[in-house]
């Protein structure tokens, strides 16, 4: 039977596996996987996890690294009928285990018995496990599980400005329906290959795999995403890259290398997906002025799963550039409806600022377990021609023109974007407030030359012989590196004002690293 608008996307490659199987799927450094191969490793992996009691709305730790196993182990835990739980495995042992208390997690994939040991030894936990290093059975295994489109399809964890990471709780029926929307406005065809780049534990990864295998694409797993892109683009012309999907900071610095030194890119690159943070309108006229690759950038949260917006402009909008100014964050997609909303949830004038909300089927089902920050930012939608529906409170003002695209004007709140991560700094400011000689703290993030960083300043207990150094040593073994300050300032005490309110004005300027 072919897939309906509504079908689960395991089951949309199941069936792609189904009437494309020797194509293929998967290509990395490890080797390929044709559509069949693929299906088969996941279904034995999905036998092992419903073996060990795996099943509907349970949370399986996806424990592998980017390549064959990350795309077996994600299938095959979607086969199981289960949840993947995206993480970072570089994260602080402690944060993993923070982690997967707060998602319920008891299940795990690993490519084999030593990385499941080592998985257990750093969460201090029994994981029931299964091994994606499992070979194919020769005949067809167990079919995958029957899936809801309701029921969960992953949990990722943002910041949090409780001090607490937000799991956030996509479903089957949201992802569906945005792999759908994207793999239409990427035109992915089965003749695409498509650039695996962004981390696992980022949802981009999902955006780059997804609507790739639901088309019949080819996922390429480059196995280091940290080189530069004038030594990316070598791997693209090998592997005949059509499509890439990079983090704006590192397309900025693509189309900077490009315009101090011209020249051509691999001629299968056919278009260029940008997102995860804000760009520059100068950047998108030198790179249209030469010639290269359309380019499509886009907006989007966790809980409006992946991405909501996009914005590609045309030669006229190109030429309207006045200035170098942040590139739009655009229309929103199928489906996606963005409402531009005053403080008492009424809609804004046209060129009248107000923040962000987001609603339709683009919505995650909230944060799981945790039902009261649902309910605080995932509130009831006054616009819906369906009563119930939600809408999703982003936090980012915005203002838009008459008949044009939405622009972003900054945040309502103390969010901030770190080297693409979102930042809670109520988050930043728990951390370095839970050392026990620290007695007050402010984060704030500051401008420098490779983009925003986040810097903390703290006031200690008398006698204290906390170092700046130290304290940073004691939060990197704690939290990822992005929630880490790159400068910490010690004082004696805050400057507050007489009413007892932080004076900003009278922090010290910290000192450029």
């Amino acid at each position: 039977m072919s897939p309906t608008e509504t079908t689960p996307v395991p089951l949309r490659i199941a069936h792609r596996a189904g009437i494309t199987p020797e194509a293929t799927a998967v290509r990395a450094a490890e080797g390929e996987l044709t559509y069949r191969q693929f299906d088969r490793r996941a279904r034995a992996v999905a036998e092992e996890l419903r073996a060990a009691g795996a099943g509907p709305e349970d949370t399986v730790l996806l424990g592998v690294r980017r390549g064959l196993h990350w795309a077996v182990g994600l299938l095959g835990i979607w086969y199981a009928g289960a949840a993947a739980l995206l993480v970072d495995l570089d994260a602080p042992d402690e944060r993993l285990r923070t982690l997967l208390d707060a998602a319920g997690t008891r299940h795990a994939v690993a490519p084999d018995t030593y990385a499941a040991a080592m998985l257990q030894r750093r969460t201090g936990r029994e994981l029931f496990w299964a091994a994606t290093s499992t070979a194919a059975p020769t005949a067809a295994a167990e079919p995958p599980a029957g899936i809801d489109p309701g029921s969960l399809a992953y949990v990722l964890f943002t910041s949090g400005s409780t001090g607490l990471p937000k799991p956030v709780a996509v479903g089957h029926a949201g992802l569906a329906a945005q792999v759908r929307t994207l793999a239409e406005r990427y035109g992915l065809t089965a003749g695409d290959a498509v650039l695996q780049f962004a981390a696992p534990a980022f949802d981009v990864s999902l955006e780059e795999a997804l609507p790739t295998w639901c088309t019949g694409g080819t996922a390429v797993f480059v196995t280091d995403n940290v080189l530069s892109p004038a030594e990316l683009e070598p791997f693209l012309a090998e592997q005949r890259i059509s499509v890439v999907n990079l983090p704006t900071p590192y397309w900025t610095q693509w189309a900077k290398d490009l315009e101090r030194a011209p020249r051509a890119l691999p001629g299968a690159l056919r278009r260029v997906v940008i997102g995860s943070d804000a760009g520059r309108t100068a950047d998108l006229v030198h790179w249209a002025a030469a010639g290269l690759p359309p380019v499509v950038s886009c907006y989007g949260l966790t809980e409006s799963t992946i991405t909501a917006t996009s914005y590609e402009p045309g030669a006229a909008e190109l030429a309207g550039f006045a200035g170098d100014e942040l590139i739009p964050l655009g229309e929103p997609l199928a489906g996606v409806r963005a409402y531009v909303l005053d403080e008492e949830l009424r809609e804004a004038p046209p060129g009248t600022p107000g923040e962000l909300y987001l609603a339709g089927s683009c919505l995650a089902r909230g944060y799981h377990g945790r039902p009261a920050l649902t309910s605080e930012r995932f509130v009831a939608d006054p616009f819906a021609e369906v009563p119930g529906e939600r809408m999703y409170r982003t936090g980012d003002r915005v203002t838009r023109a008459p008949g044009g695209p939405l622009v972003f004007l900054g945040r309502a709140d103390d969010q901030v974007k770190i080297r693409g991560h979102r930042v809670e700094l109520k988050e930043v400011e728990a951390s370095v407030a839970a050392h026990p000689d620290v007695v007050d703290v402010v984060a704030r993030a500051v401008a420098a030359a490779g983009g925003p960083q986040l810097a903390a300043w703290a006031a200690l207990t008398p006698g204290s012989a906390l170092t700046p150094d130290a304290l940073r040593r004691h939060l990197l073994a704690k939290m990822p590196g992005y929630l880490v300050p790159a400068t910490v300032i010690l004082m004696e005490r805050l400057p507050r004002t007489p009413g007892g309110k932080l004076d900003p004005r009278a922090l010290p300027a910290p000192a450029p690293r």
